[in-house]
């Protein structure tokens, strides 16, 4: 009986090639790994929405948004049993070109505990596009889309 001592040229051959199938499949995965995503019209209203309803729901109090729809700069207070007061400060991440277009002073946006909201809505005009920033009064959830 002879034993082998290493692999067959055909044995080599099939594993190299299904390397090569999965080098195919995985690499064009791994060029966009450490990319950022792209930023969209509205994405940094939608964040600030999105976090002042976690926050109403999370802690079940009141909080309210306003914004300067100028300067895109913000204050978020909340209402409740212990916690009221001042939330935080700050200005809007919108991009150079991106601007919020309404005939109000002052964008309102103040969510309840239960989720349900009373909203101003807000257009949303950027370089490439202009979206509608709505926000459902029963859900609390913000959308954006073209209207």
């Amino acid at each position: 009986m002879s034993r082998r001592a290493g692999f067959t040229l055909w044995e080599m051959t099939i594993v190299l090639v299904i390397m090569g199938i999965a080098a195919t499949v995985v690499v064009p995965a791994l060029v966009d790994f450490n990319r950022a995503p792209p930023h969209h019209t509205a994405d940094g209203l939608m964040h600030t929405l999105q976090a002042a309803r976690r926050l109403a729901i999370g802690n079940e109090v009141s909080v309210t948004v306003l914004i300067d729809p100028k300067s895109g700069a913000y204050r978020v207070d909340s209402i409740g049993l212990a916690d009221g007061g001042p939330v935080t400060t700050g200005t809007l991440d919108l991009p150079s070109g991106e601007t919020l277009i309404t005939d109000l002073p002052r964008l309102r946006y103040q969510f309840l505990p239960s989720g349900a909201a009373i909203a101003d809505t807000v257009r949303v005009r950027g370089t490439d596009s202009s979206l509608v920033v709505s926000v459902d009064p029963w859900t609390g959830v913000a959308r954006a889309g073209s209207q």
